[in-house]
């Protein structure tokens, strides 16, 4: 009954090709091991399959960087083939499933359909304005990455102090020893530091 069942291309590169689908399980994809081999480089490697399932086939987006769309709707997870659908693989490839026999209904596979929440008409009672806020990713982890930066710009500021102040003690130490060079003195004097130091 579904023998016959097809897909037309109506966009792509071989537009008003016809493809049965006679398999369990039908591949669509770049890769030549596909049982519909597509060159088209929006097309995944390993892009959709069609599987069988009784009399109906459903459609299964294998991860595609550019989606599996049907009837303009990308795909998140299985759906019913109905006849007339439009299958779009990213933007590029268009093909129109086509079925002989009747299909079952789309309830013998559980898809749960979208949670659309009720809310009251502005004015109305009990009409609650939308929240509008940001994910918890983002203001959660804002306050810590700026908490971080100020700690290290606060420890590299206490590092450079620490590191000039020990450098200034060795340098007076090594001056009251005698140990410094005579170069050493002489861009201080020309500075006018030169009676600062014991030399």
């Amino acid at each position: 009954m579904l023998e016959s069942a097809r897909l037309v291309m109506s966009q792509g590169p071989q537009p008003g090709e016809a493809f049965t689908l006679d398999k369990d399980v039908v591949t669509l994809g770049r890769a030549p091991t596909n049982d519909i081999v597509i060159n088209e480089p929006q097309v995944s490697r390993q892009h959709a399959r069609i599987l069988r399932q009784g009399n109906t086939l459903v459609i299964e987006d294998l991860g595609s960087t550019n989606g599996t769309f049907v009837n303009g709707m990308r795909l998140v997870g299985p759906h019913v083939l109905l006849s007339g659908d439009v299958i779009g693989l990213g933007d590029a490839v268009r093909f129109t499933y086509y079925a002989a026999g009747p299909a079952e209904p789309r309830t013998t596979i559980p898809i749960e359909p979208p949670v659309v929440e009720q809310r009251a008409a502005p004015g109305s009672p009990g009409y609650v304005p939308p929240q509008v806020s940001l994910p918890p990713h983002e203001y959660s982890a804002r306050p810590e990455q700026s908490s971080r930066k100020w700690i290290w710009i606060v420890g590299g500021g206490c590092l450079v102090v620490l590191l000039c102040l020990a450098a200034c003690g060795v340098l007076f130490v090594l001056d009251y020893l005698r140990l410094l060079p005579d170069f050493f003195y002489q861009p201080l004097f020309w500075l006018g530091l030169d009676k600062y130091f014991i030399r």
